[in-house]
């Protein structure tokens, strides 16, 4: 038996006591729906499975994915799922330094998905290489652990961990996606660790991705889905864009933080792979909210191409430090595009001549990406963008691009190309340098005094700009919860106050009548209502900024408890703010940063991660815990 004494508060020791394993996680109230599929098993053990087995039982199980992967070829009268049992998989189909671990063309179904996943859980199952699939529908991968980069392999597609092309209807849940623990390509050969392409119905929920050179999740033309309660880091680069036509995507509940740029709403695309309709716009309908970014050197916000883009109610905490390079807080700037050819599509003038025939915008002339892309209807409201003392942008607030003449050789595209139309920044606490701190707006760049949505004048009055210090509960230890009692609980906070020190505003729902005709793009979601904080307590009206309501009125005891544990114990459980889920009777939280769970069981509290071996431990009662995390503000 280990016991390990980890704390003596009000008289009474908590002990860690080795138990039993913890369910698998639940996901929030958006979580995509397995529903009930009608399945087959398969087993592969790679310690002790034999691919002559017939693999439908553990005792039977096969040795090697690829193996189990060929067995599923077959969708139409069931769907598979792959239980891979503990251990660590291999380079498939020989552990050779650069893997193959390929897997493409199944066509799963709803009700005949194709699912991989760890039978024992997070961590029980380590992938060497990644993978790289092509050509699926309805594939679910769940609790896998995928590692590579540096001196270990990577898979097929060569600079990717975990790549995605021409997919649909995929979720990734509960994964472990780590390259090196490094950011630059000194010492790290992966230029991406997520890099999905021309996908659909793509879900990822509370997973962890870290470790590339570049980019930590790049998306080119994928369209539908969301991306929730997922912890990425470790980029020489971004964190996260979302580019090349993608469309239709909740952005929510995620921490961004050690990367060199946070995340950004369009980018620079290649006209020829592009997918019909999206050929206009880099990034339609993004929904970016209740994220917590932080310890980013870069521009936290960024759009460049964007249609519809919400940035609300995000908190962001030591973002656009950089003392070199200048960047800002937030930034709208202009997207690029061009027409080159590729391995696979050698003859790229010709797909992109068709496409301005359709009605996109570009050239058709071989080009390079050239900035040309511009933005419509972005809206920036009530955020908390906090930079500690001895933390500050090296020149301005914002950025924002004045308008350019299009082009020569490109079409269809406005002129002049404007990367503030309908821009709006509003409800917005910033704290970061001086009182005279430049706005980084004037009549030469965007947001002139002519721009009525955008200008300096609405810019210092909608907005809190070095006025007031948020007070949140413990921002340098991960806890960006208002502060109990502090100022940004106050009552004079509010849009109704008489001399209000912070003004929120409830965000514009956007339209869609205001695209080009051809081709014509399906609408998006038109209502910004954000219904949830990121604890998910119901947000009041008027609210907040920042991604936490801090009402402790709607939490219950045990996510007060979770909170206070959060906060007191960060290296142990992290990251903070994460939703709190309920299975079988279980009420809990899973941290993707630690890999460690708090549950709740008939007012028992549960622990299990790393210092307890992976096996649950109780620790007490909730009401025992109350009394401190009360004590402390929770």
């Amino acid at each position: 038996m280990v016991i390990i004494r980890y704390c003596s508060i009000l008289s009474f020791s908590i002990y860690f006591v080795i138990g039993v394993a913890l369910i698998s996680p639940v996901y929030p109230d958006s979580q995509y729906n397995i529903g009930n599929p009608i399945l087959s098993e398969i087993w592969i053990d790679p310690v002790n499975g034999d691919d002559n087995n017939t693999g439908i039982s553990p005792s039977l199980a096969l040795r090697t994915l690829t193996e189990g992967w060929s067995r599923t070829s077959n969708l139409t009268n069931t769907g598979y799922r792959l239980n891979l049992m503990a251990g660590n998989y291999s380079c498939e189909p020989d552990d050779i330094d650069n893997c193959l671990n390929y897997f493409g063309d199944r066509h799963g179904t709803y009700a005949h998905p194709l699912i991989i996943q760890a039978v024992n859980g997070r961590k029980s199952v380590i992938i060497r290489g990644g993978f790289d699939f092509r050509n699926v529908s309805y594939l679910y991968l769940i609790d896998l652990d995928l590692r590579g980069g540096g001196e270990l392999p990577v898979n097929i597609s060569g600079n990717n961990l975990i790549h995605f092309a021409s997919a649909d209807h995929i979720l990734l849940r509960g994964l472990s996606v780590n390259g090196p623990d490094c950011d630059n390509d000194q010492c790290n050969n992966l230029q991406e660790v997520l890099k999905v392409n021309q996908a659909q119905h793509f879900y990822v929920e509370n997973s962890e991705f870290s470790g590339a050179w570049h980019t930590v999740v790049d998306y080119f033309s994928v369209q539908y889905g969301h991306f929730i309660n997922s912890n990425l880091h470790t980029a020489g680069q971004w964190c996260m864009y979302v580019k090349g036509g993608s469309a239709y995507l909740n952005i929510e509940s995620n921490e961004m933080h050690h990367a060199f740029l946070g995340f950004q709403a369009g980018q620079s695309s290649n006209l020829a792979l592009m997918q019909t309709p999206w050929l206009h716009y880099e990034a339609y309908d993004i929904k970016f909210v209740n994220n917590i970014m932080h310890n980013i050197q870069g521009v936290g916000m960024s759009v460049a191409g964007g249609y519809n883009i919400l940035m609300a109610h995000n908190t962001l905490y030591n973002v656009g430090i950089d003392n070199s390079n200048g960047f800002p807080l937030f930034q709208a700037v202009l997207g690029e595009r061009g027409c080159s050819p590729t391995d696979e599509l050698p003859n790229s003038v010709g797909i992109c001549q068709a496409a301005l025939t359709a009605g996109g915008w570009g050239t058709g002339i071989q080009s390079d990406n050239i900035e040309s892309i511009p933005n419509r209807n972005v809206f920036v409201y009530n955020n908390i963008f906090y930079n500690s003392r001895n933390n500050q942008t090296l020149y301005t607030h914002f950025t924002v691009w004045s308008e350019r003449e299009r082009p020569i050789g490109f079409e269809n595209i406005p002129d002049p190309i404007q990367a503030d139309n309908n821009l709006v920044i509003r409800g917005n606490l910033i704290w970061n340098g001086s009182s005279n701190h430049p706005l980084g707006v004037d009549n030469d760049t965007g947001c002139t005094d002519a721009n009525p949505a955008c200008n300096a004048a609405r810019l210092i009055v909608e907005n809190s700009i070095n006025q007031i210090e948020p007070q949140l509960i413990n921002p340098a230890q991960g806890d960006f919860r208002p502060l109990s009692g502090g100022n940004l609980l106050n009552n004079n906070i509010t849009s109704n106050s008489d001399s209000p020190a912070v003004i929120t505003y409830i965000p514009p729902d956007f339209t869609w009548s205001d695209l080009p005709a051809q081709p014509v793009v399906p609408p998006g979601t038109v209502s910004n209502r954000i219904i949830k904080d990121r604890d998910g307590a119901i947000r009041k009206i008027p609210d907040i900024p920042g991604a936490y309501t801090g009402d402790i009125g709607v939490l219950s005891d045990s996510d007060r408890v979770f909170n206070w544990l959060e906060s007191t114990f960060p290296d142990v459980i992290n990251p903070s703010g994460v939703l709190s889920q309920t299975l079988a009777g279980y009420y809990y939280r899973y941290y993707t940063g630690s890999g460690a769970y708090l549950a709740e069981h008939h007012g028992n509290l549960y622990y299990l991660g790393e210092i307890s071996g992976w096996q649950i431990i109780e620790l007490g009662t909730i009401t025992q815990f109350l009394e401190m995390a009360m004590d402390a503000g929770y």
